[in-house]
């Protein structure tokens, strides 16, 4: 197979080859000609330079030994950049529970660093270094759905978990170790949910929705899944790019502080306004779960790339039939 430069082929052998095993999921992170890149997934598959890891419910992807030797063959064209780029060819398994969470971790990355040029570290990496430093035993790590952490620019910390298409239930063990990593920060803020599709996050908002209007105490002995609490009021983010621009300004220093004027001048408005702005969900349940009159005015303000959600808790009747959204809109760098 012909690989050329610039074309859909090359970008997804390279992407493959920097970030290793991902989810199937992760081509659409991959510009936005969806189905030109998967065409090229194909054409790789079928060439041999790809592989294809499936289970229900899971589908991944690594480069085969074909594949890195066709990659290393295009940088060797040009000099310069075989000289840069010395990788080695990164590792995929078959195994489906090693797979799910290799590729999970792989794809957070793809989308904080590659498209969003955070500052980021992966668990893995994190593992290694508490391992280096003898912090605790860290076999549990693995069993977590944490996948890494942001920093901001006072190195405050966002541990990140991937949650894929749906409600996880979190490892109690696996999260002992993933909070040790934290426990040195100077502020840790809240955790980061990514999540596939529109649909997921509204099933995790429904779900905390129901657990917030029962008894605590009835609660006390209920194995449950991840919800929003005001305890951990999380930020929930889709995995189609679409929050690009949000993550590339809320971990700057001065974006709480605009976030928090904006929400005032809104809320100064005649009537009940709910905000999304600062990516969590907690204002909005709260209110939910006093179970307004349903014709009563509310304004909800939100991001363009939270409003797919709301979309879909309209149409599910979890919205008020006259809430009102006002939508704003950030630009990607």
């Amino acid at each position: 197979m012909r690989i050329c430069r610039n074309s859909a082929a090359w970008l997804l052998l390279q992407v493959s080859v920097v970030c290793g095993q991902l989810p199937y999921h992760a081509l659409k992170l991959l510009g936005s000609n969806y189905a030109r890149t998967q065409d090229a997934f194909q054409k790789l598959c079928r060439a041999g330079y790809l592989e294809v890891v499936k289970a229900p419910g899971h589908k991944s992807f690594f480069v085969t030994d074909a594949g890195f030797e066709a990659y290393c063959r295009v940088l060797q064209k040009d000099r310069r950049k075989s000289k840069a780029f010395t990788l080695d060819k990164p590792i995929g398994t078959h195994s489906i529970e090693k797979a799910v969470r290799l590729s999970r971790i792989n794809e957070a990355w793809l989308f904080f660093v590659l498209l969003c040029r955070c500052k980021y570290q992966t668990s893995l990496q994190i593992k290694r270094e508490q391992e280096r430093k003898a912090v605790r035993s860290t076999d549990s790590l693995k069993y977590s759905r944490f996948v890494g952490c942001i920093y901001d620019e006072e190195r405050f910390i966002h541990p990140v978990y991937h949650f894929g298409n749906g409600n996880q239930r979190l490892n109690p063990n696996g999260e002992k170790n993933a909070a040790v990593r934290l426990a040195g920060a100077m502020v840790s803020f809240e955790k980061v949910i990514l999540v596939e599709t529109p649909e997921a996050i509204a099933e995790i908002l429904e779900y905390s929705l129901w657990a917030l209007r029962k008894d605590p105490r009835a609660l006390r002995h209920m194995k449950l899944n991840f919800h929003v609490t005001w305890e951990d009021n999380a930020i929930l983010l889709p995995l189609d790019g679409s929050a690009q621009a949000f993550v590339q300004h809320f971990d700057r220093k001065d974006w709480r502080a605009g976030i928090a004027q904006m929400e005032e001048q809104e809320k100064a408005k005649i009537g009940i306004t709910l905000s999304l702005l600062q990516g969590q969900w907690m204002e909005l349940l709260e209110y939910l779960a006093q179970e307004p009159n349903p014709e009563a005015p509310v304004r909800i303000i939100a991001w363009d790339f939270q409003q797919p959600v709301l979309r879909v808790l309209r149409q599910r009747g979890t919205l008020p039939v006259k809430a009102r959204i006002g939508v704003c809109q950030l630009r990607a760098e």
